[in-house]
């Protein structure tokens, strides 16, 4: 076991053990809130919403206010207006179901009986291992795109061996650039 291996092994305890302190309730309202909630909701957004712009009756919508909006103006529909409205609708809906998951799911994750406490507890100490382990694997998916660079390259060659670089190279989470990922979605709706 090297050392970096050591070192992520007595991170996943530390995290684990705040975990354990937090419980469930705080540790899932510190993930949602503030600068995680938003980013959580932006990748909710760009994970999902060319899926969710594929069913039918959102991709009718969709291509409603397309034809309306080049109606109005020609040039709205050249640079695709409404899909810059429907992500926004979007993030706003994403924002209003988290808030509400939020709320509902730390209410009874706080209750105060004793099995409630012990519960509360233990999912506090996984999702917090989980939550880091999903930032760590975002944070891999972004330096993918800048592999090339003499600082990526540095840190590949630093954690090779180890399970971080097995992580690294093995990463479900794949980024493409927003702009193909929209003109994706918008053929697929366009051109079923």
């Amino acid at each position: 076991m090297s050392t970096i291996d050591a070192v992520t092994i007595l991170a996943a305890i530390l995290f684990a053990g705040l975990g354990l302190a937090f419980g469930f309730a705080r540790t899932l309202r510190f993930f949602t809130k503030g600068i995680f909630g938003f980013i959580l909701s932006i990748f909710i957004c760009f994970t999902f919403g060319g899926m969710i712009a594929g069913i039918p009756a959102v991709a009718r919508l969709i291509e409603k206010l397309h034809v309306s909006l080049e109606g109005a103006w020609s040039f709205l529909g050249k640079i695709r207006l409404e899909l810059v409205i429907y992500y926004i609708i979007l993030f706003f809906a994403v924002q209003i179901v988290r808030f509400i998951i939020v709320r509902v799911i730390g209410g009874v994750f706080s209750l105060d009986n004793a099995v409630m406490r012990v519960i509360n507890r233990v999912c506090g100490m996984l999702l917090m291992v989980a939550a880091v382990f999903l930032l760590l694997l975002l944070v891999f998916g972004i330096l993918k795109i800048f592999e090339n660079t003499g600082a990526v390259q540095d840190m590949l060659v630093k954690i090779d061996g180890s399970f971080l670089k097995i992580l690294y190279d093995n990463n479900p989470v794949k980024f493409v650039s927003g702009a193909n990922a929209a003109e994706e979605a918008f053929a697929a709706m366009m051109f079923r």
